[in-house]
């Protein structure tokens, strides 16, 4: 014979527990080791007894069953609750199986039954009275039919999305070229040495509003990209459109098979543009192909890290000055959640005085 399950029997009626004691007492695998007589005692009987099975009265006066059960289950997650009850209104099922009990008998049947129920649960088997079931089934049902129109909403409320971005990129896309145009048209054409500054302001702006569409249209276009990408090619890329070069790089020529090189192009030039705006040097970017996860690396001086607030869309800090006064926008936005799409992840972190960013992508078949 094995170990002994360890059983805890909470009733508000004596009469009841004497009862059970006796009647489990007859079976050789259990052995009841206490009693409570409403729901606060049984959690101090919990604490002090660490038994293995709680066998557990729903409606007591001193006490819930079920928010004692709860509180049992998060507590001592090895103890496993079994509701006791003559109640089998499917209201109280429902409440009993969500606070985490993993049994549920309804009294009136045998001694074997209820004692079979006790060494199931012991081994993680659930047990639910057939008196029981068809409630639960139609929870369950009904669960499944909430289920299957929450992801159905999702799946619309994300070809939404896609759509707008879409949208909205080509939108801009437009007037930002007649803006731009006109622009150079200008600059051919000469203007007066006091109207330079004007004009080489609104050609860097535009172009930066050009690049952020590409951003947008990168966005919009996830779900049919598809490519191999050389981490490498990714941050010479970077560092040329910057026109400025990390101090050290540890990053060899690989194949991240699956993976678009413009995505991971968007989140070096990201990274990096951030760390050499706002950071400080020495800035290094590093790569590694692991696990089926590629991981592009960009280290920097500065010792600032992002909390979770900083991934909203349009969280914007002060840029003026170093990242200690302030956090990030649109750009490391993007960059996130480039990395969310192709199953990575974007952290930014504080590492012994350094700023540590780190995006990860899932390289091969998703």
């Amino acid at each position: 014979m094995g170990e002994r399950v360890r059983v805890l029997v909470v009733d508000d009626s004596p009469t009841t527990r004497a009862m059970l004691r006796e009647a489990l007492a007859l079976d050789g695998d259990i052995e009841v080791v206490g009693e409570a007589n409403g729901g606060r005692e049984a959690v101090e009987q919990a604490l002090t007894l660490h038994p293995d099975v709680v066998l557990m009265d729903v409606r007591m006066p001193e006490g819930d069953g079920v928010a004692a059960a709860r509180r049992i289950v998060a507590e001592y997650p090895r103890t496993k609750v079994v509701a006791l009850t003559w109640s089998d209104d499917p209201g109280t099922v429902r409440d009993m199986l969500a606070a985490g009990a993993i049994g549920y008998v309804v009294k009136g049947g045998t001694i074997d039954e209820l004692a079979g129920a006790i060494r199931r649960a012991r081994s993680g088997e659930p047990e639910l009275d057939e008196r029981v079931l068809p409630a639960a089934m139609d929870d369950l049902r009904r669960l499944l039919e909430e289920e299957t129109g929450r992801r159905e909403e999702a799946e619309r409320l994300a070809r939404a999305k896609e759509e707008f971005v879409q949208v909205l990129s080509h939108e801009l896309r437009t007037p930002l070229t007649v803006i731009s145009g006109a622009l150079h048209m200008l600059r051919r054409s000469g203007v007066r040495p006091e109207e330079e500054p004007l004009l080489e302001s609104a050609t860097r702006r535009t172009a930066e509003l050009e690049f952020l569409v590409e951003g947008l249209e990168l966005l919009g276009a996830v779900p049919v990209l598809a490519g191999v990408a050389d981490p490498a090619a990714a941050v010479r890329n970077a560092a040329e459109r910057l026109g400025a070069a990390p101090d050290g790089t540890d990053v060899p020529a690989q194949a991240w098979p699956n993976l678009p090189q413009r995505a991971v192009d968007r989140v070096a030039y990201e990274l990096l543009s951030n760390a050499l705006r706002h950071g400080r040097r020495p800035v290094e970017v590093s790569a590694r192909l692991t696990d089926g996860r590629g991981v592009l690396v960009v280290r920097d001086a500065g010792g600032w890290e992002a909390s979770g607030e900083h991934y909203g869309a349009f969280y914007q800090g002060d840029m003026s000055g170093t990242r200690s006064k302030g956090g990030f926008g649109l750009g490391l936005f993007m960059a996130s959640r480039l990395c969310e799409a192709f199953g990575g992840s974007l952290e930014i972190r504080a590492e012994g005085g350094r700023t540590v960013a780190e995006a990860s992508f899932e390289v091969g078949p998703r």
